[in-house]
């Protein structure tokens, strides 16, 4: 039967599994080091409460009740995605795959860090990736001005 269960036994009651706490510090790690499979393609897949299996490209926010989410519509072509906002609670099942990359080239983006936003105040491990962001978009953007003159 198809619907919400506490699924973390090992927990605190009121903590589920696949909660904000589980992505905004183990997760991310771990997902990092899980996806550098070499020539294979990572691919995050999360299955909610409904059966509905979503194929994420990114993670784009975190928040205390829910996340937002990039997802494949396409796995050929990268644009054709959509954003959509997962509650924690409707999160059944991770999985974590390696694909060969000619059967699939687009999988998950393990390089792109979520904002991690608590009580809607930004965290400030947020303030340092918004940083890094912006330095390497600069650098990004010198060259170009540099071949410019």
């Amino acid at each position: 039967m198809i619907g919400y269960y506490p699924i973390n036994p090992a927990g605190p009651a009121s903590e589920d599994a696949f909660g904000p706490r589980f992505f905004k510090t183990r997760f991310y790690s771990w997902i990092r080091e899980t996806c550098t499979t070499g020539d294979k393609t990572p691919v995050l897949e999360i299955m909610l409460t409904s059966g509905q299996v979503l194929d994420i490209s990114h993670i784009v926010d975190l928040r205390d009740e829910y996340m937002l989410v990039s997802v494949f519509s396409d796995i050929r072509d990268c644009s054709k995605t959509y954003h959509t906002y997962v509650r924690y609670l409707t999160i059944y099942r991770i999985n974590v795959l390696a694909e060969p990359q000619e059967d699939r080239p687009l999988g998950f983006n393990v390089k792109h860090e979520p904002l991690v936003i608590t009580n809607g105040k930004k965290s400030p491990d947020l303030d340092e990736i918004l940083a890094k962001r912006k330095a390497a978009e600069k650098a990004k953007a010198e060259p170009s001005a540099k071949k410019k003159k």
